[in-house]
């Protein structure tokens, strides 16, 4: 196989690599595959994703698409620092939520203003990934680097599905650092390439504010603005590709995060919990870890066009689940394209359509407020990416 095709699969897919619709509160896989390009090079990618998720609340009310739309933008440079030291730095939005209820159902408040009488959720995230990769041999590299993640987040609970909590209120912004590391394996001639990468968690602590109604009917004297902690979780990826011949190759992509180890518990919610409860309860969190897996063919159909489809399965978080995405995992199929204009410039484009597993929607003391059944997703993604060999 010509060097040239080395990367064929990583070359098409990565138009949508850095993005999905997946467990818990992700938004990204988190890729790396900037780091295995030849020379110097670049992209800027935009991702649109839209997920149709309704269904029907404890009472029976129909619960129109509450899954909010929403677009991400991604970036990534790479170059040799010498023959056998490279760098690469990316960007991505690994996780977020954007949810809002509508219409007459439990999750409005009836007893609000209208402007302020809607469940919604609004996480953003922002990560800055640095990696030198060290070439042991001419088959096996290594690479490590920090990480610097910022997250964002604006909750308001409203109607009856939370009862006493009707009103709750939290909001953060924090920036902290984590780290990634891993090993990869190529085989130029035989277009293989292997990659197995470790993400750390990254604890942000930071000063939360809080809105609690349990706490004031409860007579607490407590301050809106407190110290807490939320931790985004670890994950493993590993890539895998191989030629079948010059122009035909196979790949699989494998995650895992152990979404089960999420807990975010807010100071005053959890103080005002064991208060009325005799336990602390969180505000969001998750009873299964994920695994997701895409396997595909990629093809190049002329000297200038390559093709490549796909098949999904991501496990989900557990069923019940939470009621800001209350989906169990999904199948699905994807479809990209990569069309070089010449030797440095290419354009690439992809979708991927999901059917998501149908699921209960719970609140964190465990009682389920919804019913979502018999939802699909769609993803859109265009890239342009630079490579100077």
């Amino acid at each position: 196989m010509k060097s040239n095709q080395k990367y064929l699969i990583t070359a098409i897919l990565s138009v949508l690599a850095s993005q999905a619709y997946a467990a818990g509160l992700e938004r990204s896989p988190q890729q790396i595959d900037a780091l295995f390009e030849q020379g110097t090079y670049a992209e800027v990618g935009y991702t649109h994703i839209s997920p149709d998720v309704t269904g029907d609340d404890s009472s029976g009310h129909s619960l129109s698409d509450m899954a909010e739309d929403y677009q991400s933008l991604n970036y990534a440079v790479k170059t040799d620092l010498t023959p056998s030291l490279r760098l690469a730095v990316i960007y991505d939005e690994p996780f977020g939520a954007k949810v809002k209820f509508d219409g007459t159902n439990n999750f409005i408040a009836t007893d609000r203003p209208a402007a302020d009488a809607k469940t919604r959720v609004d996480v953003q995230s922002k990560n800055i990934t640095a990696l030198l990769g060290y070439n042991l041999n001419k088959n096996v590299m290594i690479y490590a680097g920090p990480a610097l993640q910022e997250i964002e987040a604006n909750v308001h609970l409203r109607g009856l599905t939370y009862a006493a909590n009707s009103g709750y209120n939290n909001s953060f912004d924090d920036m902290a650092i984590g780290w990634v590391a891993g090993f990869s394996y190529a085989k130029p001639e035989k277009g293989i390439l292997a990659s197995l990468t470790y993400r750390s968690e990254i604890e942000h602590k930071t000063t939360i504010q809080e809105d609690v109604p349990l706490a004031d009917k409860l007579g607490m004297d407590y301050s809106h603005y407190n110290q807490g902690s939320i931790t985004t979780p670890e994950s493993v990826n590993l890539n895998m590709q191989a030629g079948l011949n010059m122009t035909t190759a196979v790949f699989a992509k494998v995650r895992y995060v152990p979404w089960s180890n999420f807990a975010y518990y807010p100071p005053i919610l959890k103080a005002s919990t064991v208060a009325a409860l005799g336990k602390g309860l969180p505000l969001v969190d998750y009873s299964d870890d994920q695994t997701a897996v895409e396997i595909g063919l990629g093809k190049r159909l002329a000297p200038k066009l390559a093709i490549a489809v796909s098949g999904l399965w991501d496990s989900g978080a557990g069923d019940p689940a939470p009621t800001l995405g209350p989906v169990d995992g999904y199948w699905g199929a994807g479809l990209a394209a990569k069309y070089n204009f010449n030797e440095k410039l290419a354009f690439s484009v992809g979708g991927r359509y999901m059917w998501f597993g149908d699921a209960k929607g719970e609140t964190s003391d465990r009682r389920i407020v919804g019913d979502f059944k018999d939802n699909t997703g769609y993803i859109v993604g265009m890239k342009l990416s630079y490579s100077a060999k």
